[in-house]
């Protein structure tokens, strides 16, 4: 199922609530805000209120995974950008996609490191796999060569480094 990004910032606010030693005041605010829990806060507002959280720790390390999942990525790399143009020295965030043009377009210009594990080291690696498990699997090591060999090409091509 497709991710929708306003529950990931719903997500990370709650996340970072529960390591707080105190409900931080931004949240207190707009619980009251919106008739003590009856109405749910837009999005903009939970953004707010993700940014002055983020500012009570040390360091604040999100992770996001399978961006290219999403169903609102346009939405999700907007607050992306958002995030990262807070320049919260404290704050890392690591992402992981599929390479795809608008998530590479985006982010490219504003990322400091990034590894690319669609590569043919990856690829063997998962070659290596696949072949380990067709010699060690009951069933499909009585399987003839060839048919071990189609699945093997097979898995290993559909898996595109991941």
């Amino acid at each position: 199922m497709k991710q929708r990004y306003e529950n990931l910032v719903r997500s990370l606010v709650d996340q970072l609530y529960t390591q707080c030693t105190n409900t931080p005041e931004v949240l207190e605010n707009l619980y009251s805000r919106n008739r003590d829990g009856a109405w749910q806060p837009t999005t903009e507002a939970l953004v707010a209120a993700l940014r002055d959280i983020v500012y009570r720790f040390q360091h604040t390390y999100i992770v996001l995974d399978a961006l290219d999942e999403c169903s609102e990525r346009g939405e999700l790399l907007s607050l992306i950008e958002e995030i990262i143009d807070w320049k919260i020295e404290t704050l890392h965030l690591l992402a992981t996609s599929r390479k795809e043009q608008d998530i590479d377009d985006c982010l490219s210009s504003r990322v400091s490191n990034e590894i690319d594990i669609q590569s043919t080291l990856v690829d063997a690696d998962i070659r290596v796999h696949v072949r380990d498990q067709l010699r060690k699997d009951r069933k499909l090591k009585k399987w003839p060569p060839d048919a071990q060999a189609e699945i093997e090409t097979a898995l290993v091509d559909a898996a595109h480094g991941m």
